[in-house]
C-alpha cells in the first residue's frame, strides 16, 4: 500500500468527521456518544460497505449525490438526537455538518471535489476553533491530504484547492454564526 492511499484511508472522512465530534460528544456520557456513534460511523460504514460503486472511494461524481443524501438523513436523525437530549452546541454543530454537506451536495451535482480534503480540513479547522491556534501543526494534515488525493489520482489539484476553500468559507461562516447565537 502505498503512503499516498494510507493517508487516504487514515484520515477517511467517515472516520475523521466522527472522531472530531467524539471530542464535542464525550463528556455528555457513554450512552449519549454510543448512539451518536451509531448514526455517525457504524451505519454509514455497513452501508459503505455494502454499497461500493467502484472500491471504497466513490470515484464518480454521478454516485455522489446518493451517498450524501443519505448521510443527510443520518445528519438529521443526529440533530434531533442533540436536540432532545438537551445539547444545544452538539445540535448547532450538526445543523452545520448538514448545511456543509448540502453544499458538498450541490457541488457534487455539477463538479467532483475532494470529500478527503474538505474533511480533514473542516476536522482541523473545528479543533482549532474548539481549542485554540496551539493545534496549528494539525493544518499540515491539510495539504498531506491534498497531495494524498492527487497522487492516488481521485482529484486533481483545482479539485482539492477548491473542496479546502468551500471548506474554509464554511468554518468562518461557522465561528461567525457561533458568535451570534
Amino acid at each position: 500500500m502505498s503512503i499516498a492511499l494510507l493517508i487516504s484511508r487514515l484520515f477517511d472522512p467517515l472516520w475523521i468527521i466522527p472522531a472530531v465530534t467524539l471530542l464535542k460528544a464525550y463528556k455528555h456520557g457513554f450512552l449519549f456518544t454510543f448512539v451518536l456513534m451509531i448514526f455517525m460511523l457504524g451505519i454509514p460504514l455497513v452501508l459503505r460497505l455494502l454499497y461500493r460503486p467502484s472500491g471504497w472511494d466513490i470515484t464518480q461524481r454521478a454516485h455522489r449525490p446518493r451517498a450524501i443524501a443519505v448521510l443527510l438523513l443520518l445528519g438529521l436523525i443526529n440533530i434531533l438526537f442533540a436536540w432532545n437530549f438537551g445539547n444545544v452546541s452538539l445540535g448547532k454543530l450538526f445543523i452545520f455538518y448538514e448545511l456543509w454537506l448540502a453544499g458538498f451536495l450541490v457541488i457534487s451535482l455539477f463538479w467532483k471535489i475532494s470529500g478527503h480534503a474538505g474533511a480533514i480540513t473542516l476536522a482541523t479547522g473545528l479543533i482549532i476553533l474548539w481549542h485554540g491556534w496551539i493545534w496549528w501543526p494539525l493544518l499540515l494534515l491539510v495539504p498531506l491530504m491534498g497531495w494524498a488525493r492527487v497522487v492516488t489520482k481521485n482529484h486533481t489539484v483545482v479539485q482539492v484547492i477548491a473542496a479546502v476553500l468551500y471548506t474554509w468559507s464554511a468554518l468562518v461562516l461557522y465561528e461567525a454564526w457561533q458568535g451570534i447565537l
